[in-house]
């Protein structure tokens, strides 16, 4: 028997080829070295022929040295755990979704387990519209056409089959073959509400994000497997590695403490600023969202180890016809999102904090006053 192949059988190692990273441990440690491999909890690395054992609970990320992006497929699904994947080519039937992305093995995912596709690149004109979509609750599943001028147009029905070229969609009783080139994407209804919450995070060079529950060990040169779920797994080859982020790899800001915030009435007031920003300022609510009034803002601080600040924005239903409002997001102060609200629509925002340190969430009034003007910051959260 091999060495290597006894090591496997007695620690469960993962054992790989030669990769030069970068370990940052949670006490903000770097460590250069070479990646040995995995056990089923630890990370293997080689310093200067020396084997250091760095368990999981330990590791904050780990990224190749030398890891260069590749331009992304086109289609993107996005799954209930939180993973957000890339493919060349997919398609639904009973079985499931089969999806092949770049350079990878294909995957057959349950249906349950889906949460969205879109079939087109992100892009300003319709990304406010698309996430505003796919992260508002739906009962049914949503065919989202996209009409001229950039607007998306959702369609509620049950979503049969999906082909490379087509949807089968039943439209109130009547059966639709939809060209996919006409459509923005799906969203599957009845799944569960978006969870990200699994352990590790791995990121492939195509920018595929996978929310994965443990590493398994494997036999000497293969490829890193990661444990979807329960049932599902999915292998990449080392090449193919960005990044891998432990714990959760997301901070609900609402749990967090804000550096600051405060509320401005429209009218002129001699009241006391803070009496007016403790009954009308910023408030989080489920510990999951915001509710933020017009004139008011709410600042929090971005660790350096965040990369995107993300959420939903939606105005009170219960509103009516009101003024327009305008909701704000800054990164240092400079505003880099801004959308007008004058109806519930939910419009959502997924932003590259670039170095960033601060970021404000801001809702100013239409100018009319601010009385019952109110806004949801659905899961506002800085992801790694």
């Amino acid at each position: 028997m091999y060495a290597t192949e006894w090591l496997v059988q007695l620690f469960g190692v993962v054992v790989l080829a030669v990769l030069p990273v970068v370990v940052e441990t949670n006490d903000g440690n770097k460590i250069h070295g070479e990646l040995s491999g995995f056990t089923a909890d630890a990370l293997l690395l080689n310093e200067a022929g020396k084997t250091t054992t760095v368990p999981f609970i330990d590791l904050s990320s780990m990224r190749p040295t030398e890891a260069d992006g590749r331009v992304a497929p086109q289609k993107q699904v996005a799954l209930t755990n939180g993973s957000r994947i890339f493919v060349t080519d997919l398609k639904l039937n009973d079985d499931g979704l089969f999806i092949e992305p770049r350079r990878q093995d294909s995957l057959l995912l349950p249906i349950n387990r889906v949460r969205a596709i879109r079939f087109r690149r992100s892009t300003a004109e319709t990304d406010a519209q698309w996430l505003g979509l796919v992260n508002s609750e739906h009962r049914g599943d949503t065919l989202v056409i996209r009409r001229p001028g950039n607007k998306l147009d959702p369609q509620q029905g049950v979503i049969l089959s999906i082909t490379s070229e087509t949807v089968e969609f039943n439209l109130e009783g009547t059966t639709v073959n939809a060209p996919t080139i006409q459509l923005e994407g799906i969203i599957f209804g009845g799944s569960e509400e978006i969870n990200e919450t699994p352990s590790i995070r791995v990121t492939d060079i195509y920018g595929s994000n996978w929310a994965v529950t443990g590493i398994k060990p494997n036999q000497e040169g293969q490829p890193l497997t990661m444990q979807l779920d329960g049932q599902t797994e999915h292998a990449i080859s080392l090449d193919q590695i960005a990044r891998i982020d432990w714990s959760s790899g997301i901070s609900i800001l609402a749990m967090e403490k804000p550096v600051t915030s405060s509320f401005r009435s429209y009218l002129p007031t001699k009241l006391d600023p803070s009496l007016l920003n403790r009954f009308f300022g910023p408030q989080s609510d489920q510990e999951s969202d915001l509710i933020v009034n017009s004139g008011s803002m709410i600042e929090f601080r971005i660790g350096p180890e965040y990369q995107t600040v993300a959420g939903t924005v939606q105005r009170n239903p219960s509103n009516g016809k009101a003024s327009k409002l305008a909701v704000n997001v800054k990164l240092d102060g400079k505003v880099v999102w801004t959308q007008t609200l004058s109806d519930a629509t939910a419009r959502g925002f997924e932003i590259d904090v670039n170095e960033a340190r601060r970021v404000i969430f801001e809702v100013e009034n239409g100018g009319d006053g601010n009385l019952g003007d109110t806004v949801r910051f659905s899961r506002p959260r800085l992801l790694k």
